[in-house]
């Protein structure tokens, strides 16, 4: 299961073939700087990761999707389930040179229709490290609602939900 394409990304389950890709996308201090992750350690680190967001779309139909532009991989997008909250958690990551060209913000609403479609999930929510201030935007657009501080393990988070639109006839 994946994501429609948009008009400018496409979505595919990660696979070791993208592991160089997940290296040099966590190499960047700027890239993950609000993540609470750090650089992979080496090549194998990053297979093992692929190898998780894999499991974890065969046990829950949901994962992190490797998103291109023009065939190139520019990042991640997609969801995780939350055990700890029963719910899904939306969450990305691009290279650097993708920011500011909107690309977050297509790939998170090509998550959300099949998040809310697909998926039938009642609400995702979107935990953003408080200084992440981008990212506030990013979910803003996407019609998030700010709930207020949390934490997501060890980190301070700023915690927003998006829920279904119900539709009455």
């Amino acid at each position: 299961m994946s994501p429609v394409a948009t008009p400018r990304l496409t979505f595919a389950v990660p696979a070791a073939g993208d592991a160089d890709f997940f290296v040099r996308l966590n190499a960047d201090p700027e890239v993950v700087r609000h993540t609470g992750d750090g650089p992979f350690a080496d090549r194998a680190d990053a297979l093992a990761v692929i190898a998780i967001l894999q499991d974890r779309l065969a046990s829950t139909g949901m994962t992190r999707w490797v998103v291109r532009h023009e065939g190139a991989p520019i990042g991640w997008c997609g969801l995780k389930w939350r055990e700890d909250l029963a719910v899904a958690d939306l969450g990305y990551r691009f290279l650097q040179a993708a920011w500011g060209r909107g690309f977050a913000t297509e790939a998170s609403r090509a998550v959300l229709e099949l998040a809310f479609g697909e998926l039938g999930l009642p609400r995702v929510i979107a935990d953003i490290a408080p200084e992440n201030t981008r990212s506030f935007g990013v979910v803003t657009r996407l019609g998030f609602t700010r709930l207020g501080d949390a934490w997501d393990g060890e980190l301070p988070v700023v915690r927003f939900e998006r829920r279904r639109l119900c539709r009455t006839r």
